[in-house]
This record gives C-alpha cells, sequence and structure tokens, in this order.
C-alpha cells in the first residue's frame, strides 16, 4: 500500500478487504500506520469493535485504538502505562508515544513528555521501550517548552543504576536528531539539551555523529549551525577538545572550506592538540580541494613527521612532488609521528611513482634495499618492502630479483610474486617458469599467470611447452600450464599442446584430467575430441572430468556432439562411475535422443541396485525437457508395475519401491512437470495396487489456475481413484489443502469448485471440499459465502465429511 499516494490508500485498502471476513480479531498495526489521517480513525475504530468481539487481547484492541485522535485515546492510553505489569507498561508507553507523535501537534507531544517524567522510577525494559518510540518521534514537534522534560527524562535514564546499552542508544538518536533539526532554527534550549544529552552518555561530544547536514540544511545555513555550537565549540577548544569541531565538520562536508572560523579551529587543533587530535585534525584540514597543495606545504612545515600520516603522504607522492624529498632523505622525519629508530619507507602507488623524478624514484629504491636488509625488522616489514620495489623502474626491479634465490621462504616468495608487477612483466616470465618444479612453485606459477598476459602467444606456447611436457616439473605447475595454454593460447595451437600433453606415456593422471578439464573451450578443433573419448573411457579421474562440463559451459552447436560422450561414459560397471554418468546424463537429455529410455533403463534394472535413485531423479527430470522423455518415464513405470514382487530377506518388493521413489519425486517437482505427471498418474491409475501412487501424483498436478470448470473436472476425476479408500481420500484431502493454502493468486474463483465437489455428495469430494474451504476460506478471513458452504458441508450425508467440516473453526473463542 505505501506504494500508493496517501489520498489514494484508503481506497486501495477498501477494494482490498472487499468481499473478505471479519478474520481471527487481529490488528494489522502496518496498515493502519499507511492509511491517511482522515481515514484511519475510522478503520482503527472498526478493528477495535472486531477485536473485542472477538475476544482478542487488551494489547491489540489498544494498539487498534492508539491510532485513533489523542483526546479520544489519550486517558486509556495513559491508563495501560500505569498497569501493574511491567511487561504490559512495556507495550503500552511506545503506543503513547507514537500516538502523540502522530497527531503532528507539538502540545501533544509535551504532554507526553510531562507524563514520560514518570520513567524515572520504572525497570529500564520499560524505560528502553518507551525511550525507543520517542527516538523515532519528529524532532521538529519538539518545541521550546518540551526542554524541561526532555531534561529530565535524560537524566534520570543516564542516572538510572540498570541504565542500559539500548536506553543510552535512543537517547543518543533522539539527541543528535533534535540538534540536527533545531541547530539552524534558533531553538537555544533545544541545542544545549542535545549538547548536554551527548556529554552525559559519552563524556564528551566528539561521538556525535550529527549527519549529513550537507543534504539536508540549505545553502548558508551552516553558518547557523555553527553559531549555535559555537560556545560549546570554544569551551571545549579551551581544554584541547576539538572534538564537537570535527564532527561538525564531517557533517557539513565539502561547505566546511567556506567556514573561515571553522578552518582556523581546525589550524589550531594542529598546532596545539595531542598526537590524535592533529591526526584527525589534518584529515579534516586537508578536504577542500582549491587549497589543499598549499595547506599541505603548511603542515609539513609545522610538523615535518606529519609525512608519516596517510593524508599528508598521498598528497606528497600524488601532487606535491616537490616536497618529497624531505620525506627520501637519508634521514627520516623523526618527529611526534615518527619515533626515533622507527622504521621508515615512503609508502606510494606505482602510478604515482613513475611521476616521480630519477633521483627520487633512486631515493626509495634505497629505502626499500635497507628495509629488506635489515635483518631486525620483522618478515612480513621486509617482505613488504621487496613487493613494493616492483614498482620502482630500474633500481626497484634489480632489488627484487636479487631477493628471488633467497634462502628465506617468506623473502623469495614475496620477491618472486612481485616479478609480475615490473615495468615488463613479461620479460620475468622465463624466470617465473624455471621455478616451476622447484619448492617455490605454488608462488612462481601464479605469478606466471599474472606475467603471461604480457607475453605473446608464440613465445608463451614455447615456454608452457617446456613446462607441460619437459621434465622434472611439478604436478601442480603442469596443471596450471595446461590452463593457461587453454585460455592464452590460439585455439589451434592450445589444442595442440594439450593433446600432446595427454598423450605423453609418462603423464600423471591429474594432468590428464586438468587438460581434459580445460579443454571445453578448445571443441572447434578435432584433436580436442579424440582427447575427450578416450577421456570418457577412461579411469574414473579422467571419466569425472569429461562429467563435470555442463551444457551451459559450451556453445549451443557442440552440446550434441559432447552429450553422446556423456552416454557413453554410462556404460561402466563401476557403480560409482555409472552413478555420477547417469546424473551427468540427466543434464544433458535435451541434446541426447536416447538419454531418456537409458535412464528408464536403469530405473527398471532390478538386478542393479545402487544407481537406480539417480536415474530416477535423472528420468523425472528428463521427461520435461527431453525428446519422449514422457515416454520413456511411463514406459519404466510398466515394466515396474509388471515387474513380478520380489521378497527376500535382503529385499522387500524392490519394484514397487521404485514406483513409491518415482511417484514422490514427480509429485514433488513442480508445474514445468505437470504434463508428464498427468500421464504417469493416469497410467499408474490402471493397476489397482498402485493407486495411492496415482493418487499423490494426480493431486500434485491438477492445475489450480486453469480456471473453475477444468479444476473441477480433474478434481472429480480424481475423487473417483478413491472409491473403497476412505484412508486414502483423507491423506488426499490434506496434500491438495496443503496446496490450496500455498496457491499464489486470487483464490476467489476456485468458490464453484468447492461448491461442485461439495454437491457431488460422494466421500473424497465432500472431503476434498472441506480442504478447499479450509484453506480458502481462511486465506479471505471467512467471507459469507464461504462461511455458507462450510455450513453445509456439516450438514453433508457422509459421516467423514460432516466430521471433518465440524473440526474447521471460523472464530475462536
Amino acid at each position: 500500500m505505501l506504494a500508493h499516494a496517501p489520498a489514494e490508500r484508503a481506497a486501495v485498502h477498501a477494494r482490498a478487504v472487499e468481499g473478505r471476513g471479519a478474520g481471527f480479531g487481529t490488528v494489522d498495526g502496518a496498515v493502519l500506520d499507511a492509511l491517511p489521517r482522515s481515514a484511519v480513525a475510522d478503520e482503527a475504530r472498526r478493528t477495535a469493535e472486531r477485536v473485542k468481539e472477538r475476544g482478542g487481547q487488551w494489547s491489540s484492541v489498544l494498539l487498534a485504538e492508539s491510532f485513533l485522535p489523542c483526546a479520544q485515546v489519550r486517558d486509556r492510553l495513559v491508563a495501560a502505562t500505569r498497569r501493574p505489569a511491567a511487561d504490559d507498561r512495556a507495550e503500552a508507553w511506545p503506543l503513547l508515544v507514537r500516538n502523540a507523535a502522530r497527531s503532528g501537534e507539538p502540545a501533544q507531544v509535551t504532554a507526553v513528555l510531562e507524563e514520560m517524567t514518570r520513567l524515572a522510577n520504572e525497570q529500564d525494559p520499560v524505560r528502553a521501550a518507551a525511550l525507543s518510540a520517542l527516538a523515532e518521534t519528529r524532532p521538529a514537534l519538539f518545541g521550546a517548552d518540551a526542554e524541561p522534560f526532555l531534561d529530565r527524562i535524560s537524566v534520570d535514564a543516564v542516572a538510572a543504576r540498570d541504565s542500559s546499552h539500548g536506553t543510552r542508544g535512543s537517547l543518543s538518536r533522539l539527541a543528535v536528531a533534535v540538534l540536527r533539526e533545531h541547530a539552524a532554527g534558533g531553538q537555544r534550549e533545544l541545542v544545549n539539551w542535545a549538547l548536554r544529552t551527548l556529554v552525559r552518555i559519552s563524556g564528551n561530544t566528539g561521538g556525535a555523529d550529527l549527519g549529513r547536514l550537507d543534504h539536508t540544511l540549505r545553502r548558508g545555513q551552516e553558518h547557523d549551525v555553527f553559531d549555535a555550537l559555537r560556545p560549546w565549540i570554544e569551551a571545549g577548544a579551551e581544554k584541547s577538545d576539538y572534538s564537537l569541531a570535527f564532527a561538525l565538520a564531517r557533517a557539513v562536508g565539502r561547505r566546511a572550506a567556506g567556514m573561515a572560523e571553522l578552518q582556523e579551529l581546525l589550524w589550531q587543533a594542529i598546532r596545539f592538540g595531542s598526537n590524535a587530535t592533529v591526526s584527525r585534525a589534518i584529515d579534516l584540514w586537508l578536504e577542500p580541494p582549491a587549497t589543499r597543495d598549499e595547506r599541505v606545504a603548511r603542515v609539513l612545515a609545522q610538523e615535518p613527521s606529519a609525512g608519516a600520516l596517510v593524508p599528508v603522504r598521498s598528497l606528497l607522492c600524488a601532487r606535491r612532488t616537490d616536497l618529497l624529498d624531505q620525506l627520501l632523505s637519508g634521514t627520516p622525519p623523526y618527529g611526534r609521528f615518527l619515533t626515533k629508530g622507527a622504521p621508515w619507507t615512503v609508502d606510494a602507488y606505482a602510478w604515482q611513482i613513475s611521476r616521480w623524478l630519477p633521483r627520487q624514484q633512486e631515493a626509495l629504491a634505497r629505502q626499500l634495499e635497507q628495509a629488506a636488509g635489515d635483518a631486525g625488522l620483522p618478515l612480513w616489514n621486509r617482505a613488504a618492502a621487496i613487493a613494493r620495489g616492483a614498482a620502482v623502474p630500474g633500481a626497484g626491479e634489480e632489488l627484487v630479483r636479487r631477493w628471488t634465490g633467497s634462502p628465506d621462504t617468506v623473502l623469495a616468495e614475496a620477491a618472486l610474486g612481485a616479478l609480475a608487477h615490473i615495468a615488463r612483466p613479461g620479460d620475468a616470465l622465463p624466470e617465473l617458469l624455471a621455478h616451476a618444479g622447484g619448492e617455490r612453485a605454488r608462488v612462481a606459477v601464479y605469478a606466471a599467470t599474472q606475467a603471461s598476459r604480457h607475453v605473446p602467444p608464440s613465445r608463451l606456447a614455447v615456454l608452457l611447452r617446456e613446462v607441460l611436457c619437459g621434465p622434472g616439473k611439478k604436478v601442480t605447475s603442469r596443471k596450471e600450464a595446461a590452463r593457461l595454454a587453454a585460455v592464452r593460447l590460439p585455439a589451434s595451437e592450445a589444442a595442440a599442446l594439450l593433446g600432446d600433453a595427454y598423450e605423453s606415456p609418462d603423464a600423471h593422471r591429474d594432468v590428464r584430467a586438468a587438460c581434459v578439464a580445460f579443454a571445453g573451450g578448445l571443441l572447434g578443433e578435432e584433436r580436442v575430441w579424440g582427447l575427450l573419448r578416450d577421456a570418457a573411457g577412461g579411469d574414473a579421474v579422467l571419466r569425472t572430468a569429461v562429467l563435470r562440463v555442463r551444457p551451459l559451459d559450451l556453445a549451443q552447436g557442440h552440446r550434441e556432439r559432447y552429450a553422446r560422450l556423456v552416454r557413453e561414459a554410462v556404460g561402466t560397471e563401476d557403480d560409482e562411475a555409472a552413478a555420477l554418468a547417469l546424473a551427468a546424463l540427466a543434464r544433458w537429455a535435451p541434446w541426447s535422443p536416447d538419454a531418456a529410455s537409458v535412464l528408464a533403463d536403469a530405473v527398471a534394472d532390478l538386478v542393479r541396485r545402487s544407481t537406480w535413485q539417480v536415474a530416477a531423479r535423472g528420468l523425472v527430470t528428463a521427461a520435461a525437457n527431453a525428446p519422449r522423455g514422457d515416454e520413456a518415464l511411463c514406459g519404466a513405470l510398466a515394466a515396474l508395475a509388471g515387474a513380478d514382487g520380489v521378497t527376500s530377506p535382503d529385499r522387500d518388493l524392490p519394484a514397487r519401491r521404485r514406483i513409491e521413489y518415482l511417484a514422490q519425486t514427480l509429485a514433488d517437482a513442480g508445474e514445468v512437470y505437470r504434463g508428464a505427471a498427468l500421464r504417469a498418474g493416469g497410467l499408474l491409475a490402471g493397476y489397482g495396487d498402485f493407486v495411492p501412487q496415482a493418487a499423490e501424483v494426480l493431486a500434485g498436478a491438477v492445475a489450480l489456475d486453469a480456471g473453475p470448470a477444468a479444476v473441477g473436472e480433474a478434481l472429480l476425476r480424481l475423487a473417483g481413484l478413491h472409491e473403497g479408500r476412505p484412508a486414502l481420500a483423507v491423506r488426499t484431502a490434506a496434500t491438495l489443502g496443503a496446496r490450496l493454502a500455498d496457491a499464489e493468486g486470487e483464490t476467489a474463483p476456485l468458490l464453484p469448485v468447492a461448491r461442485r465437489l461439495a454437491e457431488e455428495g460422494g466421500h473424497a469430494s465432500g472431503l476434498f471440499a472441506v480442504a478447499a474451504v479450509e484453506s480458502l476460506g481462511e486465506r479471505m478471513d471467512w467471507p459469507a459465502p464461504w462461511r455458507d458452504l462450510l455450513a453445509r458441508l456439516r450438514a453433508h450425508r457422509v459421516p467423514d465429511v460432516r466430521d471433518a467440516a465440524l473440526g474447521v473453526c471460523t472464530s475462536y473463542e
């Protein structure tokens, strides 16, 4: 309903409830809250009366009444806040607060605040509920006369021995909202209250989040906010507490650049604040883009060690490179932000370093070399210095290569990984691939993948062949080389390389499996199909690699041919491999003409016991999307239904159990399988011993959206299967009731269907009618036509139908 304009909501609501019953006496507060003020009172009054008539709880009645005008319900709401049970009072206080807030009248809100001074003697759960509702109130509804009551409420809440985090959080949100609303409006009393409250809660105002004032204030109002907060800001500055100034600067965003007095306070904080204060002040003082370059020079002149701070260092590295030399000199800029003896290197991005002067790049390389060789530093510091050397042209690359052979694993791997990020990564590919057979293969091969993007395919093919087919390389390296060949080389070269690696006599089976797995994008090459055919008939690892491919992984033109490969993989005596192949064949059934018959044969094969369930699930899937799939399903059902009943110590009617499994799978399959389910259910209905399974399938296949006439015919035919089967009729009725309860869309058109079932007079049709009335009548809050039909069913000629209808309750006492 919120999607409609307020003026339209009353009419929309009237249409939505038209023809519906009174329901079970529940109150939907969200609906009432969405209705416009001109319509909500009447609806709230009707809802409250309905709840009273049906014996609803007092809280439900009060919730509905809380949407009435204040004058009509205030006394009852106040009385509810005095109930003896704390839980009751915790429910009543939010209703009282929201009732006043909905009125839009400051006087009503002030009256509630006066009542809330009683919270001083309340338990915290009650106080927390009331303050949470108060924090949701529009701050514009608080006038100057509300300040004494707000102050009393906040003082009592903070001072309470059981004051909780939730209570203080609600107070904080309320104070910030009031501050944002009234700081520019001249309500000095409320601004002072908000700031006092924030101080009471956190001990200072620095934790205050004023939100985005630049999004809510008109241009120029930020100066009014500053004037309102000036006494507090200046009082804090005298104590070296600039937190409120920082909060205001964050809140006004870019407008802070035009607030000269605020900017002067930020510079004052930089000059006289503590380390933490200076760091925060610098971050805010450097925000204005127009003066950022000049300001960073002033900061560096004031405190050279500020170059260690991220905002200052970022500006120096990107824009004021003329000031970089003092950070790159042999003596680090020790001071308040960089203690003497601390490790120091300038941290910069590669694109920044590329714009520096050569002497600055060389100076950075010396810093990194010194850090990398300092055995007194933690290993991660030294590894980071090596990795950052890749961004420095010339000397930095030499630094990286010097450490690739380090005996320390951490440092060597950092250097190998950095080779992929030097200025010309392709030049490092041979060096990286040389480590593919060693202890550093896991890092070197990954870096080689990145470096391969910068190597021409002709050169890359030679390098990859050496890894993939040459001696002495690790399996992991060969597998990565196979992947690189498939994604980086032209299709013909990649197919040739993968084929040679696969056919190599001493190839490891995992390498061969990798060649199969990465061949999916190369199916335009005939060499690859030979590889795949061999793998489909190979050992389990290779066959699994073939079967793992999904139809959507391949281009449309290759799917039918690939489906034949999957079909060939089914013919194995290994049960585990056969189960995997059958599951894959179900996915490929739309492109395999005989997939459904293969799955049907596997289901009907009573000798083989380990693969039939996988085949049964696949057969149901194929029944909806494979050529002649429903025919194969019915063939399997007929074969199983005609099989002799086998009973032995380890088997009990296996054919029946498979039919039961297929029936249950079909019943749960969904609308896509409706045609197959109807055909299968009709077939099973012809076998007397399988009528229960037929009823299960057909009940799940009824098209409830097909129109009253079609639905009625389908249900009457279904009822005809239950002659002489009263217990089955009860189960089927329960199934239909559950489906109707979950049905989407409009259900009123099914009323004629329920009437037709009731008029038929049979046992099963009567139970179906009761199931429909119970599910759909309750969904529609029991309108008169559904209640009338229920009354007729309570007089049905079949006792079981009467009993079921009498058990349906339309209104609880």
